[in-house]
């Protein structure tokens, strides 16, 4: 699984999080661009699943009570419910049987594994880390009121750490996994060959 263009599905709460802070405006355009991200990403099928859907329904929720209706509550726990909708959609994944990573994994693996059981518990394994960061940011975000004299930065740097760190754990367990399908591969391969020497010489 590549990293890289699973963190790209998360594009559009990127989006959101990077321009969202620091005044009701910047709150309004990043709901508007990542609005944006999301429909074009679910027409290009760069999107999918439970988390396209969360997307469009937590940003066309957003539009209407932030942007339109200019709600206090929801803009002052905008962050709990962002967070939470991921997780929540995470979650929701799992248990209806459908880890949300295993689709972008399954570029990356040839189809005769996807029913595998070590490919099938990789994508529930990589799912439940994403869940867990999904909900160590909800944390972060429900204990921000509380500490908002510590600065909005250092919460906004504990959300990119956390999210980092699903990253860096997603890159090395990918890596991990391919290593070993690489090995037993081989040793397959080793085996076939074994095999067919020794039936070379049993006719002879």
């Amino acid at each position: 699984m590549d990293a890289l263009k699973l963190l790209l599905a998360f594009l559009p709460w990127i989006a959101f999080w990077i321009i969202s802070g620091g005044s009701m405006l910047r709150l309004q355009i990043g709901i508007c661009v990542a609005a944006i991200l999301v429909l074009v990403m679910g027409i290009t099928k760069l999107h999918r699943g439970l988390i396209l859907w969360a997307g469009v329904i937590f940003f066309a929720f957003a539009l209407v009570t932030v942007v339109l209706l200019k709600n206090i509550w929801v803009i002052q726990h905008l962050g709990i419910l962002a967070s939470g909708t991921l997780f929540m959609a995470t979650l929701v994944s799992i248990l209806i049987g459908q880890p949300f990573t295993e689709s972008y994994a399954r570029e990356h693996v040839p189809r005769e594994l996807w029913e595998s059981p070590s490919f099938i518990r990789s994508g529930y394994t990589v799912t439940g880390v994403w869940g867990l960061i999904f909900l160590a940011n909800t944390l972060v975000n429900v204990a921000k009121p509380y500490y908002a004299e510590l600065g909005e930065w250092l919460f906004r740097g504990a959300e990119l750490s956390i999210l980092v760190s699903g990253v860096v754990f997603t890159t090395i367990y990918s890596n991990h996994l391919r290593r070993k399908r690489s090995s037993a591969g081989e040793q397959a391969t080793q085996g076939q060959l074994s095999s067919e020497d020794q039936e070379g010489q049993s006719r002879r």
